[in-house]
């Protein structure tokens, strides 16, 4: 039975119809996803199950009705509904319908023909009597009193007659499969942890990755301000201006320094020229830049 960890309830309930359709003959749709009929034919009588779905189903088992109304231990007393059968006794959402109403349509094909002879019969030996209120045993039906004590006084007997029933038989098979799909479900759900560890390790390595980036990114988003600042034009051409006054300062005390006899005639001349050299070329460069900037801002606008 495949696992149905990542169905949808709705999957699930349409394939519990299905199974309906495919281990059963004759289904027939009463009411859409809710109601079905099975006919079929036990030792030549006509009778028909009706499979009641409700809202709830498969988390809630199926209503089985079954018609004509027969004796029998699976059905509810002055009913008609089958509330004995084992795999109803035992359905889960891991269940399968077609299954489980296949099984009760045998025990009735089973069954219905020794029900229909012990009505027939006029026999009141405590034999028919056994045989009326033992449908689930009509092996007991053919022992004798003494046969039936003997089984009453002797737990290996009853332990054989148990061992040997085939509606007990079928149970012990439905159980085993059960035990084999919760095993196999277990198991892949611990194969699924793997993964899902797996996974989540892959997961917490990637956020601590992103964060570790958003750590540089940050660092370096604060150096590239920094150096948008230093190099920016409006920056460098005030820089320039600044520098440019700071040479005519120098050069005006060079000029003080010479005239109050300081300085020699050559050193003078050579550091004067010097710095109005550089001023000149200072303010040269600011307002080249300065007239760039201008015609950008006019660009822009």
């Amino acid at each position: 039975m495949l696992p149905r960890n990542y169905y949808s309830e709705q999957d699930i309930r349409k394939r519990q119809i299905d199974t309906l359709k495919i281990f059963n003959d004759n289904v027939i749709e009463l009411s859409e996803g809710n109601e079905y009929r099975i006919d079929f034919a036990a030792d030549s009588r006509n009778m028909s199950l009706n499979v009641v779905l409700t809202p709830e189903f498969p988390n809630e088992k199926p209503a089985i009705f079954v018609n004509p109304v027969v004796p029998h231990p699976w059905i509810a007393e002055n009913s008609n509904q089958v509330i004995g059968a084992p795999g109803l006794l035992n359905f889960t959402v891991h269940s399968d319908l077609g299954r489980v109403v296949q099984a009760i349509i045998r025990e009735f094909q089973k069954t219905v023909p020794n029900i229909s002879q012990e009505d027939k019969s006029t026999d009141t030996s405590p034999q028919s009597h056994v045989s009326a209120q033992s449908l689930m045993f009509p092996e007991l039906s053919e022992l004798t009193i003494e046969e039936l004590q003997e089984i009453l006084e002797n737990p290996d007997l009853q332990d054989k007659l148990l061992e040997n029933n085939p509606q007990l038989v079928e149970l012990d098979l439905e159980t085993e499969e059960l035990m084999n799909s919760v095993e196999e479900i277990a198991q892949d759900n611990i194969t699924k942890q793997q993964m899902l560890d797996n996974l989540k390790t892959d997961v917490i390595d990637r956020i601590s990755t992103i964060v570790q980036m958003k750590m540089n990114y940050e660092e370096l988003h604060k150096k590239h301000q920094k150096m948008a600042e230093v190099y920016d034009p409006h920056r460098i051409r005030d820089c320039l201006k600044e520098a440019a006054l700071r040479a005519d300062e120098d050069a005006e005390v060079i000029a003080e320094q010479f005239l109050m006899g300081n300085l020699p005639v050559e050193s003078f001349i050579a550091k004067f020229a010097e710095k109005r050299a550089l001023g000149q070329a200072r303010r040269a460069r600011e307002e080249r830049l300065a007239h760039q900037l201008t015609q950008l801002d006019k660009a822009t606008t």
